[in-house]
């Protein structure tokens, strides 16, 4: 089951990257091709009235998904919107939805960022979710291993348990403990790694047919990006562990017009929510909605932004 659901997942983070633009359009389109064929992977065949009802009325209002557990009955709703649009703003909705048909579990999904929450349960909403993932930016392994709580014998039990990581992580290898260092605030090494064919970020040009390039970032950690919007992504990531991105100092503008770079909600100067976001450590959110070549220019730009030289971020292509 593992193995087919990751299959499906790696499919879904296909169709996201190649046809975002068409699938942000319209919730019927992002239903039909992303949030259907992830439901009938976990078990859900939406089109079987006996797992699934979509359109399910609750109070003269309808919810897009009910999830049939025990005897027919709602073990969870899940409500659906377009790829990209901000799911802040229906969280409540969706928790009345359920609250009022007595139903345990309530999910929330654009297809791409997955949520699901304890209705009842008397704490605070952050407590309450279970579930917080986004596809695009998560392993497919990983991503299935989350989606278990959405499992149809998982979730219909009523009582729905996280999987534990070792199902499908692979085997950890054994090392040595490592001797204790003692840690030594001084700045970071800017100095250019042994090995050949590293380049400055200060002096990268991109070029369109390039893949994404391998990261050496100036607190020494290195990173092989997939794509090449996980450059900004992995530049902003080391500016919020150096402790200079946080919410106080942003939001951070790109170059020019009304577009942020990163902010502390995802939304524009124009008032316009990021096309497309992605979550860092500290929850901050960086618009990954830009091409290879901005890409690097914006991560130019925040490194520039903090007075961090660009010559300390090392990038080597494949």
């Amino acid at each position: 089951m593992l193995d087919d659901l990751v299959g499906v997942i790696e499919t879904l983070q296909k169709r996201i990257r190649d046809h975002g633009d068409v699938l942000r359009q319209n919730e019927i389109r992002t239903r039909v091709a992303l949030i259907d064929p992830l439901l009938r992977a976990l078990g859900w065949d939406v089109a079987d009235p006996g797992l699934a009802t979509p359109e399910y009325e609750i109070s003269g209002q309808r919810v897009d998904y009910a999830l049939l557990g025990a005897e027919g009955k709602p073990a969870a709703t899940v409500e659906a919107k377009k790829l990209g649009e901000n799911l802040a703003a229906h969280r409540m909705q969706m928790l009345n939805y359920s609250n009022a048909a007595g139903i345990a579990y309530a999910g929330l999904t654009d297809g791409n960022q997955w949520e699901l929450y304890e209705v009842f349960k008397q704490v605070s909403l952050e407590q309450r979710r279970l579930l917080d993932l986004r596809i695009l930016d998560t392993p497919a392994h990983e991503c299935a291993l989350k989606l278990l709580l959405l499992w149809r014998p998982n979730l219909a039990t009523g009582q729905p348990v996280a999987a534990a990581v070792p199902i499908v992580a692979p085997p950890a290898a054994t090392v040595a403990p490592e001797p204790a260092v003692t840690v030594v605030d001084v700045p970071p090494a800017v100095n250019s790694p042994v090995d050949v064919g590293w380049s400055q970020l200060s002096n990268f040009q991109y070029q369109t047919g390039q893949k994404a390039p391998a990261m050496r970032l100036p607190d020494g950690v290195e990173k092989a990006p997939r794509y090449w919007v996980d450059v900004l992504v992995e530049v902003a990531e080391y500016l919020v562990r150096a402790g200079h991105l946080t919410a106080d100092r942003c939001p951070i503008s790109a170059p020019a017009g009304t577009r942020y770079i990163v902010h502390s909600a995802p939304v524009h100067s124009n008032g316009k929510d990021f096309i497309y976001s992605r979550s860092l450590s500290n929850g901050l959110f960086c618009e990954v909605n830009v091409s290879g070549a901005s890409a690097v220019s914006y991560a130019k730009t925040i490194l520039q932004h903090f007075g961090v030289d660009a010559g300390a971020v090392w990038l080597k292509l494949g």
